[in-house]
């Protein structure tokens, strides 16, 4: 009788801990962890899936970024990667920084912050010096996204909202939102060039929430910067129909 509630109780913290495993999500976006697993090595600073990637040696024991557009009030830590060789040995280790919320803008400024000193990015060729302040700051040109967001458009004689996502070619993006109940089994975005998804959905007038769905991969629209939190702690965008 011992043996046996002593193998219920294992079979229970089994289940327990399995059930727990499945409700734990990270707390990164997809398009974060998909440009994080596939970088290789430090680098200048690039633009991938609608983020931006910044990146230092290892050396240094933090490595933190402050942007002009935060009005550099706040400091982003790097974090630390290494990859490995066919034989589980490391290769390389380095510092990386993926900004998902990119600003609407032409340009960025910002500086680094190594091991507590204000500096430039050495791996960014781009510099660019404030007379008015004296300091010197990292540039980053910010290509134009040929209007590749979710808004409302001119569709046929009425207007829809064009529901974007962009990343990997040949997914299959789904849609759920306050407008289907939250069901991603209605609607699929089309990929209408390379990486692009679009849908078009004419929505009444009104403040909706929704997501996007790879899978069983749940996430924002990285292309609308207007978020939101559910009531169980999880990011949705935000959409306003006028």
């Amino acid at each position: 009788m011992k043996k046996s509630l002593l193998i219920l109780a294992a079979l229970a913290l089994f289940v327990g801990t399995a059930a727990a495993e499945k409700t734990v999500e990270s707390p990164y976006s997809y398009e974060y962890r998909d440009i994080a697993q596939k970088l290789q090595g430090p680098s200048a600073p690039f633009e991938k899936d609608g983020c931006v990637v910044f990146s230092a040696e290892l050396g240094p024991r933090y490595v933190g970024i402050a942007f002009d557009f935060e009005n550099y009030q706040i400091i982003h830590p790097f974090m630390r990667k290494t990859t490995y060789d066919q034989n589980n040995d490391p290769v390389n280790t380095w510092y990386f920084y993926i900004l998902e919320d990119v600003p609407q803008v032409s340009k960025i400024y910002y500086r680094m912050i190594i091991d507590g000193l204000w500096t430039t990015d050495s791996l960014n060729p781009q510099k660019y010096y404030d007379t008015q302040t004296g300091i010197h700051l990292s540039e980053l040109t910010i290509h134009k996204r040929g209007g590749a967001e979710t808004r409302t458009v001119s569709a046929g004689k009425s207007a829809a909202t064009r529901f974007v996502y962009r990343g990997k070619s040949g997914q299959k993006v789904r849609l759920a939102g306050t407008f289907t109940k939250w069901d991603s089994w209605i609607y699929e975005l089309k990929e209408t060039a390379a990486g692009l998804y679009e849908l078009d959905l004419p929505l009444p007038s009104g403040t909706y929430y929704y997501v996007y769905y790879i899978g069983a991969e749940r996430f924002p629209d990285r292309t609308n910067h207007d978020m939101a939190w559910t009531d169980d702690g999880r990011q949705v965008s935000k959409l306003v129909v006028k």
